[in-house]
């Protein structure tokens, strides 16, 4: 699942019955601190969402067709949820201190 934010609508007059009676968003990848990430995609909108909201999308082919009830079909992306606060930490607690340039890591000795 991927963090996006709306940013537009897809109007199309003809395409595949899969998108009959399903609104196409815009929407523009977030990073998980919600700066702006590479890339956008198309997907179909099953919550309501609409434009400026953070939404969460699911971009796997055969879960998002579940997920509107279409066994088959060119479908890959849906809008899965409305975000209302992602709370990710500034750094990861598993990610080692920064070094600084031309310095070395210390290794300490694991316990066997």
């Amino acid at each position: 699942m991927k963090l996006a934010k709306v940013v537009g609508t897809v109007v199309s007059t003809i395409k595949a019955p899969i998108f009959e009676e399903r609104a196409l968003l815009l929407v523009d990848l977030l990073e998980p601190d919600g700066r702006p990430g590479s890339g956008y995609l198309v997907a179909v909108d099953t919550v309501g969402a609409g434009a400026g909201e953070t939404v969460l999308v699911l971009d796997e082919g055969s879960s998002a067709r579940q997920i509107v009830g279409a066994p088959y079909g060119p479908l890959r992306t849906v809008i899965v949820g409305i975000v209302d606060h992602v709370d990710a930490p500034t750094t990861s607690a598993s990610a080692p201190p920064p070094v600084a340039k031309g310095t070395t890591r210390r290794r300490t000795p694991r316990a066997t």
